[in-house]
Order: structure tokens, then sequence, then C-alpha cells
């Protein structure tokens, strides 16, 4: 039992937060949903969660010897020796064969083969060595959000405006580079070697442009989404704003920082993030 454990605990399930992204087309899009959209919606997200924990995997494989320095990679299952490389092996094969026989029941698109294909190689190459190239690192983190978003278009064949494809893009941006500038503030430059080309103050500044390009890209949007609401939509920008200095406030008391962590810790983030979502979704369809 304590092994099955630690094999769920390499797939690093509280990271398929981020896969919910699969479902923003559905949130802002403007026709009328079917039993379709969600049915392949969701199993695009298992999916994606599968390939996801495969990257985990060849990750925390290749990063061995620096997880055990780091003071909480270090209890990584395969850090700490709860799972063998050969168990991770085989947890690996099995992910990928299921995702492949998923994607063929419920007949993806090519395009959405595509970008889960192209999803895996990034991530490959990124753990094989891209990770160590400052900017590269954060631009192949900040597509990864951008994939889930086109993931879920293709599989709905739902648009997506330009403006809200800004917004996710200034966001995904802000994760990414978040991400090093926690790691680099609350555990220093020795956990992984690309933090040594990065400096606190450079990333605070990128992090706060991409902040500022989020509230003005959103803005934006609701002032387009529809003339004739236009009052509710722009209720939601300081619900927007009240949730992002949410977030950050957590994050910057968390002893790590790590996206996935604060959220799931944080239920009042959690809640505040579900109800500025639903009330998006009642608006949308007035």
């Amino acid at each position: 039992m304590q092994k099955i454990k630690n094999i769920i605990k390499l797939l690093r399930p509280k990271h398929s937060i981020k896969n919910l992204l699969i479902f923003l087309p559905l949130i802002f899009g403007l026709r009328n949903l079917t039993f379709q959209d969600f049915r392949s919606c969701i199993a695009g997200f298992f999916v994606f969660c599968l390939v996801a924990s495969s990257i985990y995997i060849i990750n925390d494989y290749k990063d061995i010897e620096k997880d055990r320095l780091h003071p909480v990679k270090k209890n990584r299952p395969l850090a700490s020796g709860a799972v063998t490389k050969k168990e991770a092996w085989i947890t690996l094969a099995v992910l990928l064969i299921l995702a492949t026989v998923i994607s063929l029941i419920f007949h993806f698109s090519w395009v959405s083969i595509a970008l889960i294909v192209a999803y895996f190689f990034l991530n490959l190459f990124y753990s094989l060595g891209l990770k160590n190239i400052p900017i590269i690192d954060v631009s192949i983190l900040a597509s990864g959000f951008l994939i889930r978003l086109f993931l879920g278009s293709s599989l709905t064949n739902i648009a997506i405006s330009a403006l809200l494809y800004l917004v996710v893009m200034s966001g995904a941006f802000y994760l990414g580079i978040s991400k090093r500038y926690n790691e680099i503030t609350k555990t220093g430059s020795q956990t992984r070697a690309v933090l040594k080309k990065y400096n606190a103050d450079y990333l605070k500044s990128i992090m706060n442009m991409f902040l500022m390009l989020i509230i003005v890209f959103y803005t934006e949007w609701c002032i387009n989404a529809n003339t004739s609401h236009r009052d509710l939509y722009l209720i939601s920008v300081p619900l927007l704003i009240i949730l992002m200095i949410s977030y950050i406030y957590t994050a910057e008391k968390d002893k790590y920082g790590d996206p996935a962590d604060v959220i799931m810790k944080n239920k009042h983030l959690a809640l505040m993030g579900l109800i500025f979502v639903g009330y998006l979704m009642v608006i949308i369809r007035l």
C-alpha cells in the first residue's frame, strides 16, 4: 500500500490543477455548450494529466542528485529512494500507453494530438537541458499553460479571442517567472543551475510587468466582450485584482511559493477563484 502511495506521489497529482486551463474555452465560450464539449474536455484533462505526470517522472529521474540537496525535493519518491528507477520507468510506460488509448477511444483530432505531443517533447527537452538556459526555461514553463488553453479550444472547437490569449499568456509568464523568483529567494541558487544566471530584482521587475499586463488585457476584454452588459463585466476587474493580490500575499507567506502548493493549501484563495469563475460563467451567458 505504501508503495502505491509513493508511486501516486511520483505523479504529482496536486499539479493537475494546472490542467483545469483546458476547461477555460468552456467558460469563455459564447455559444451553447453540449455534452460532447464536456466529454471531450474531461477526456483531454485526463490525457494531459497522464502526459504531464510522465514528464514529472523524467524530470525527477534526471534530477535525482540535485533534488537530494533541496530542502523539499529531497523527499520526492525517486530522490528519497521510496520508488526505484525501474518502477519509475514502468510507471512512465503505463502512463503513456493509457494516454494513447484514451486519445484513440475519444477520437482526438490531429490538432489535439499534435498539441499534446508538442507539450511532451518541449518538456522533455526542458528536462534534458533547456531548463538551464535563462529566458528559454521560463518560456517553456509558460508555453505549457498556453498549450493547455489551445488544447481545450481544439477539443471543443471554441475559438479563443486574441485578448483572452493575451491574458493567459501574461499569466503564464508571471507564474513561470514567479516560480524562479520564489526558488532564488527562498532556497538560494544552489538547487538549480539556471538560478545562478538570474537575480531577484530582475525577476521581480518582470513579474510586476506581467501583472500589469494581465489587468490591462483583461480589462480590455471586459470592455469589448458584450457592450450591452459592459458594467457587469467591469465589476469582475476588481474581483480579479483582489484575487491576484490575495495570491501574491499567500505566495509570499508560503515557505517555497510553488503555485500549485499555494492554491491547494489555501482554501480561501481557491474559493475566491471559484466565485470569480462562477460569476464569469453567469454573465457571459446573459
